[in-house]
Formats: structure tokens, C-alpha cells, sequence
């Protein structure tokens, strides 16, 4: 019988089980101090859909408690991953437009996330509900390898479960205010307490503002990676009965922030010959860049989210039933400068020439005289043809700016029926049902300079208006059902055997909102017709605002852009064992299939692609207007074992994964302006092994110590072949931390103290490594995106990092004081690189730097 405290005797102990007893009990009589009383804490978790003891999960499950949490200083995602072995984080475009890797499986931009999110039981599926700021958290839990037998669609790579404290009858609240290094500031408040005789509720707000860590030298203000955010959640819990338990929560939270905190850097060995200032930044490692922010247009991310969930517990005595409803509407907008003012489609427009002449000369700010620093090797010496060569996000007009908005409805409900835990069979069944309306429009648009130089840049912020000139504009519909259930059956007082099988159908439908060239819409500036293109036989002066319109056969154009269904299904199974070899020694394996569904890119990517790169001579096939499903077929072997009479636990898994393919994101800019797309690498291979430990060494010392492991690879790759062998990509070659915490009583109060590392391995971020592509958009030169092993210059990967962090603190029954900071020893790391490879170079976003502050906690 499972029982969730985790003391099932074993009767019939095998000569494996004999030995690892004697391994426990040598470990146990190791040379290290008895501290009898230093006893890590049993950790009950709710990754199968019910309460049991980690111990006898069948899976790699990191997680943290409340103490930990509070310990931790955990308020958003990154504070716990960097802690998490074989799970890293990327969030540098915008606000909530993160990724996830577990285990080499990561999310692709614009396509599925990789991994279920549970906030309180309920499933989270738009991905900018992540990466935010979570109060009242109880505890985290994070599940490595598929989990989509359980929690379906999302869970390819894993699920991350969170839980926050529930109000009850007893009153109570927490404020907490922090100041730090660049005008750094956050507040919480919560409250919670009876409403009734059987109501209680709960109030939080929350609040955060930063004038970040970079400055925009053109307009001489922080406006890199500033963001101020703040958020309400109201919750309220009413159980009529003894059986029955409703719980009902409203969240509204608003944004506004920077976005592309990028800087080109390029990949072309032809072009050290130049002779301009800092040419030799033309084949550059991409780690020891010297990034420069001069955009002339502020970048601002708008982001605004409304949730409301209700669920209800009924308690059936032989079953619980659990029903829940979840309504989020998310508004998401964002305007930056240009990425392509190299290519020259606004160079003869006045306000390209005038900004121009105004700005030369300028050049790289290591060379002394130039009106404002540029990143090398880019420069400005006049408005002559040949006369610049311009970054992406330039301060002149001559990029133009892009502007985007992404708007996403989605519903849920799911029903689900769960057994008593106290009896040998346990089981559930459940349905599922998600409706999604996605609004997604990226445009490139013209700067006519009229407030030029003007920090605000008052450019209009709309998809389309008479600046327009490029244009992606989609609205994507999806309907999702699903059928799951589960069971799990101990075959003996020490050994459990589980079942799990889910269904999901998934009908999507993409409809084109790209304005018609039938009504006028056209471009003369992004003009790829040359005056060939015909509308019912009459000729267009200009070419459509997307060349999906376009038949380049014979340049004869439609009024429209044709839409486009398809329908994605998947059996996910997933079958575990599990085998308590000795009272502190449980073993596990699993088997279980991932699934991601396919999708469709915004209409006009494949044909963009193909008519400026692939029939340019680019190295790749055009990405298919189809993004195609992803599964993934995964073996884990794993063990816990607890040593020390409970003060040690020591855990470690290894893996298998076969993925068929996989999502990635490819991002591609050019004359067209820029274009974000999501593309299959057909067969990856990843495989790997997981450690990770806890010691209580004394009551008041603890160690935490993770590594992992994860060798991804390429197998197959039709859209760029030459990529087989290389890399899985977003997928560092290991990942490593460390934490110690001291506590020393004195008297009332406590001094504490908290060192904590991680260390991620080498990355490279796109399936184009080590290899040589030709920078078609400059006429074919080749691109070396490895390093040259006799100069060392060139480079796209990102070397390994470390980065280390520190709280120490005074604090009481009721409150707190803590210093902190974040990257302690000021490390200079990349955050992420996103090539593009016929572009002869790719975008580099920096990392964090330190930043110390103090906390201040009072809760009552």
C-alpha cells in the first residue's frame, strides 16, 4: 500500500536490495559528525495529481519548500532555476517572452512551450505566464522528462508545479520592500484572513522597477533594459461543506519595459580588410564584445494580463472529484528601432540622408572624435553611397522601426476524477478542453524623421498606417481536447507499478489579416516586385506588403492570402516502476512519450525566405508555412537514497530521448525587414545523467550541490543538412550549482547567511555551429561562425559562466533585514545569441551584471 509518509517495509529484500542496505549502512558509519538532530525535512509533492512523498515519485523532481523559498529569496523564475540542475533560462527579447531547456528540449519562440506550468492545480498555457512575480509561494516543484501522460500537450520536457498559500480562518500578512543598485525597487503586500464562517480570502499587490543595467548612448538615457511592473491577485476560498472546497482567484498585472536589448555581431573573415575603425570586430567572438546601445527609437514593451480561475475539491469519501475553469486575456505590444538600415531600403529618403550627414563621423567609441559611439566594426563617414556600414537599431533613420502585437485569449476547463491514496490500487480520469484565439502582427515600418533627434521618438504605434512598409499579420484559432488517466498498483509492500495514458486532438486554423494591395496597400520602399507584379492584369506601383500575395512564377498577385487548417493528435503513454530496495533507498525507471503540437508560421514567412535567401543562394530550405508536431520517446533510470539517519540525500538519474522534430526558433533579417519563425531539426538524440544532493550538516549548516549533464545531438536536419552532427541547440554542455547556508541563534533573533552558485556550460544557441554559410544579403561572402583555431577570432558559442550569489541577514520571529547581491563578482557573461546566418552574423544580448541592495520583511 503507498503510503505518502514513505515507511513501507520491505518483506522479501532481493541480494541487490542486501547490498544496498550495507552500502547505507557503511554510508551511514562514514567518518563525518553525528548530528543526530540534523534531519532534512520529508518534501510531499503533488507531481502525479496527489499528495505523496517525493520519495516515491518515479521521476527527477527538484524542489523547494517554503523555507527554502523564503531562504532562497525566490520572487521569480530565475531565482529558482539557476538552482536547478539540467534546467536552464533565457528571457532577452521581451517582457515573459522567455525559454526553457530541460534536458536539451527547449521552447521555440512563436511555437509551444516545452513544459506544463501548474500554479494551484491548474494548467497554464500561454508561455508570458511564467516569467513573472509570484507571491505567497509554498512550495516549487520541477519535473524532468515528458510528463505529457499526465499533463498533456505542453509537458514534452517536463512540468514545473507551483503552489501558494492558501488564506484560512486565521488572520495574517507579509510586506516586504527592497532597494538596489540602479534605482531598483520592489514592494509586496498581502493580507489574508476570514471573510465568514466559511470563506476566507487573500490580497496581494506587488510592484517592481528598474532602471537596468545598460544606457543608451544616443539618447543619453537608461532605456536598454528598464522595466516597471506591478500586479493585484484577489483570492477567495469557500468551503460550505466538510466535502467541498471552492477556490476562486482574479490576478491583473501591467508592464511596461524595454525589448531587443541586442547588438550585432558579425561573422565575416573578407571583411577585415576594410580598414575602418575597428574592422577587426568584423570576425569577432561573439564573447568579448563591447556592446554599444545607440538606437534612435526608444524600445518599449507593453504588456497587460487579466486571469481568472475557479476550482472546486469534492470529496466523495471513495473518490475526489476536481473541476476547474481558467479565462486569461493577454495584450502584448512592442516598438524598437529597425534591425535593417544595411540594406539601404530607406537610403534615399531624406531623413536617412539627413541623419546621416548629422552623425558623421561616428564609429566605434575605442577610436576618440566621433559624434556617437557605434559598436564595432560599424561606422557613419557621410551620406554617400558606400560611405557607412550601419548596425541593426542604428541611431539614424535609415532602419526605420518595427512594431509588433501579440494578443492571446484562451479558456480551459478540466474535469478529473482521483482515488483514496490509502488503498493498493490508486487511480484517475480526467477530460480536458482549451480554446485559443492568438492575434500575432510584426510590421517593419518608415521613419520620416520628423522628430528626429527627439528621445521619444513619437513615431505612430500602430500595425498599419503610412509608414508601413512590411508586414506579417495572423489571427491563429486552436481547439483542444484531451482524454487522460492513470493507474498505479503495488505489486508488492515495495514495489509500485504505474500506467499513465493521455489523448490530445488539436484543430488549428490560421486566418491572414495582412491588408490587401486590392485596397492599396502596397510598399514603395521594400519594393521586390521592380514593377513586374500584376493585380488583375493591371500592373502595381509597388510591391504588397507581404510576398505571400505574390506568385514569383509570374509575378501575377492575389487579393488575398489563403488560410490554412490542420489537425494534430498523439497517444501519450508513460509507464514507471518503482522499487524501494531498502527503507532509504527507493529506485525507479520510466518510459513515456512527449508531445508537442505543430502550428503554422505567420503567413508569407516561407515564401519571404525562400524568394530573398534560398533563391539568393543561402545555405537552407525555405521553413514550410507548417510547423510539424514534435514527440519524443524518453528512458529514465534513477534512484533517491537517503544516508547520514536523514541528514544526507543523495539522488541521480540518467537519461535517453529521442526526439522527432523538434521545434526551434530561426529568426531571419534582411531587405524585408526581420521575420521570426518556428522550423522541425527532424532527429535529435539527447542523453545524459543527473546528480544531485542535500546535507543538513548541522541544524543550523545545510549543503546543496546539483550537476547535470546533457550531450545533444543532430541527427537529421532537412532544412539545413549540413548541420547533421552538430549541437542540439539552447542546451548547455552541463549545468552546475552549489548552495551553502549558516544560521547562529542569537537569543531572539537569528544571523543568516546564504552563498549560493551556478555554472552553465558552454551553449551554442542556433543549429548553425561550427560551420561556413554564405552572408547572401552582402552578396555571398563566407560566413565563419567557428572560431579560427590559429587567431582565436571568430566565435558564435558562448563559453561557460559562473555566477554566484549572497544574502546575509538579520532576522526575528516576525521580521527580517537582508543584504543581498546578485552576480557577487560582477561576471561578464553572454545571455544569448540569435544568429542569422545569410545575414553573416547574428544578435547578441549581454548578461547580468551585479547588483546588491537590501530587504526589509515584516509579517504579521
Amino acid at each position: 500500500m503507498k503510503n505518502p509518509s514513505h515507511q513501507r517495509p520491505a518483506t522479501a529484500k532481493s541480494h541487490l536490495s542486501l547490498a544496498l542496505a550495507a552500502l547505507t549502512t557503511v554510508g551511514g558509519s562514514l567518518a563525518l559528525p553525528n548530528f543526530a538532530h540534523a534531519q532534512l525535512e520529508e518534501v510531499v509533492v503533488t507531481a502525479r495529481a496527489r499528495s505523496e512523498s517525493l520519495q516515491d515519485v518515479p521521476s527527477t523532481v527538484t524542489a523547494f519548500t517554503a523555507g527554502q523559498i523564503n531562504d532562497m529569496g525566490i520572487q521569480r523564475a530565475e531565482d529558482f532555476i539557476s538552482q536547478t540542475p539540467g534546467v536552464s533560462f533565457v528571457n532577452t527579447v521581451e517582457t515573459g517572452d522567455s525559454s526553457v531547456s530541460i534536458r536539451g528540449i527547449n521552447g521555440a519562440r512563436d511555437a509551444e512551450t516545452n513544459f506544463a506550468l501548474i500554479i494551484d492545480g491548474i494548467l497554464y498555457i500561454n508561455t508570458y505566464a511564467f516569467n513573472r512575480e509570484y507571491a505567497d509561494l509554498e512550495q516549487i516543484e520541477i519535473l524532468k522528462g515528458p510528463q505529457g501522460a499526465l499533463y498533456g500537450r505542453s509537458a514534452a520536457a517536463g512540468a514545473i508545479i507551483m503552489s501558494t498559500k492558501r488564506p484560512s480562518q486565521e488572520f495574517e500578512g507579509d510586506v516586504r520592500i527592497s532597494m538596489a543598485e540602479d534605482s531598483t525597487y520592489t514592494g509586496l503586500a498581502t493580507v489574508a484572513g476570514p471573510l465568514g464562517e466559511n470563506v476566507a480570502g487573500r490580497l496581494t499587490a506587488d510592484y517592481r522597477s528598474t532602471d537596468g543595467f545598460y544606457s543608451n548612448s544616443f539618447l543619453n538615457d537608461n532605456v536598454v533594459d528598464d522595466a516597471e511592473n506591478y500586479s493585484v491577485q484577489g483570492r477567495l476560498v469557500f468551503d460550505p461543506t466538510d466535502n467541498l472546497s471552492i477556490d476562486t482567484k482574479l490576478r491583473y498585472g501591467k508592464s511596461e519595459g524595454a525589448a531587443i536589448t541586442f547588438n550585432a555581431a558579425f561573422a565575416l573573415p573578407p571583411f577585415l580588410g576594410f580598414g575602418t575603425p575597428g574592422v577587426e570586430s568584423f570576425y569577432q567572438d561573439v564573447n568579448t564584445h563591447e556592446f554599444v546601445f545607440a538606437g534612435n527609437v526608444r524600445p518599449v514593451n507593453e504588456q497587460d494580463v487579466l486571469e481568472f480561475s475557479v476550482k472546486a475539491d469534492w470529496d466523495m469519501d471513495w473518490a475526489t472529484l476536481t473541476a476547474w475553469g481558467f479565462y486569461s486575456d493577454t495584450e502584448d505590444t512592442f516598438i524598437a528601432d529597425g534591425t535593417s538600415g544595411a540594406f539601404g531600403f530607406y537610403g534615399g529618403t531624406s531623413a536617412c540622408i539627413n541623419s546621416l550627414d548629422a552623425l558623421t563621423p561616428s564609429y566605434t567609441p575605442s577610436v576618440p572624435g566621433g559624434v556617437t559611439a557605434l559598436p564595432a566594426p560599424t561606422f557613419i563617414f557621410g551620406s554617400a553611397a558606400g560611405a557607412q556600414v550601419l548596425p541593426p537599431y542604428s541611431p539614424t533613420t535609415c532602419d526605420g522601426y518595427q512594431y509588433q502585437e501579440r494578443f492571446q485569449e484562451d479558456m480551459s476547463f478540466q474535469v478529473q476524477l482521483t482515488s483514496n491514496s490509502d488503498q493498493r490500487l490508486r487511480w484517475q480520469a480526467g477530460l480536458y478542453y482549451l480554446d485559443i484565439e492568438r492575434y500575432q502582427a510584426v510590421s517593419q515600418l518608415r521613419d520620416d524623421g520628423s522628430n528626429w533627434p527627439n528621445p521619444a521618438s513619437n513615431v505612430p504605434t500602430t500595425i498599419y498606417n503610412r509608414f508601413t512598409d512590411a508586414m506579417v499579420n495572423d489571427t491563429f484559432d486552436t481547439t483542444v481536447m484531451a482524454a487522460f488517466g492513470s493507474v498505479n498498483y503495488d505489486l508488492t509492500e515495495s514495489m509500485e507499478l504505474s500506467l499513465a495514458l493521455r489523448y490530445d486532438r488539436e484543430e488549428r486554423d490560421v486566418t491572414n489579416n495582412v491588408p490587401s494591395p486590392a485596397d492599396g496597400a502596397l510598399s514603395n520602399y521594400i519594393d521586390y516586385c521592380g514593377g513586374q507584379c500584376t493585380l488583375n492584369g493591371q500592373p502595381l506601383n509597388g510591391s504588397p506588403l507581404n510576398p505571400g500575395f505574390v506568385n514569383f512564377n509570374d509575378f501575377t498577385v492575389s487579393s488575398s492570402i489563403p488560410g490554412n487548417s490542420e489537425t494534430f493528435d498523439q497517444l501519450q503513454p508513460k509507464v514507471s516502476l518503482t522499487w524501494d530496495a531498502t527503507e532509504s533507498t527507493t529506485l525507479y525507471t520510466s518510459w513515456g512519450v512527449g508531445f508537442k503540437a505543430g502550428g503554422f508560421n505567420n503567413s508569407g514567412a516561407s515564401q519571404i525566405v525562400n524568394f530573398y535567401l534560398v533563391e539568393n543562394g543561402g545555405a537552407l530550405v525555405a521553413p514550410p508555412d507548417l510547423i510539424r508536431e514534435e514527440t519524443s520517446s524518453s528512458f529514465e533510470l534513477g534512484f533517491r537514497s537517503g544516508l547520514l539517519d536523514g541528514n544526507l540525500q543523495l539522488n541521480g538519474a540518467v537519461f535517453h530521448t529521442e526526439v522527432d522534430d523538434m521545434q526551434f526558433f530561426e529568426f531571419f533579417v534582411g531587405p524585408f525587414g526581420l521575420l521570426r519563425t518556428a522550423e522541425n531539426i527532424d532527429e535529435v538524440t539527447l542523453q545524459g545523467f543527473e546528480l544531485s544532493a542535500a546535507w543538513a550538516i548541522t541544524d543550523n549548516l545545510r549543503f546543496d550541490a546539483g550537476y547535470s549533464m546533457v550531450d545533444g545531438e543532430i541527427d537529421v536536419n532537412a532544412l539545413r543538412p549540413y548541420t547533421a552532427g552538430n549541437d542540439v541547440p539552447n542546451n548547455p554542455e552541463f549545468t552546475a550549482n552549489a548552495a551553502i547556508q549558516y544560521s547562529l541563534p542569537l537569543g531572539r533573533f537569528e544571523l543568516f547567511s546564504r552563498l549560493e552558485y551556478s555554472y552553465q556550460g558552454d551553449t551554442w544557441y542556433h543549429t548553425v555551429q561550427d560551420d561556413v554559410v554564405p552572408a547572401t544579403l552582402f552578396g555571398g561572402p563566407p560566413a565563419n561562425y567557428g572560431q579560427d583555431p590559429q587567431t582565436g577570432q571568430g566565435g558564435t558559442q558562448v563559453d561557460g559562466y559562473g555566477l554566484a550569489n549572497l544574502r546575509v541577514g538579520l532576522r526575528g520571529e516576525k521580521w527580517s533585514i537582508m543584504a543581498f547581491a546578485r552576480n557577487l563578482t560582477d561576471e561578464e557573461f553572454i545571455a544569448e545569441v540569435i544568429l542569422a546566418p545569410e545575414f553573416g552574423g547574428g544578435f547578441v544580448s549581454p548578461g547580468t551584471q551585479r547588483r546588491a541592495g537590501v530587504e526589509v520583511q515584516y509579517s504579521f
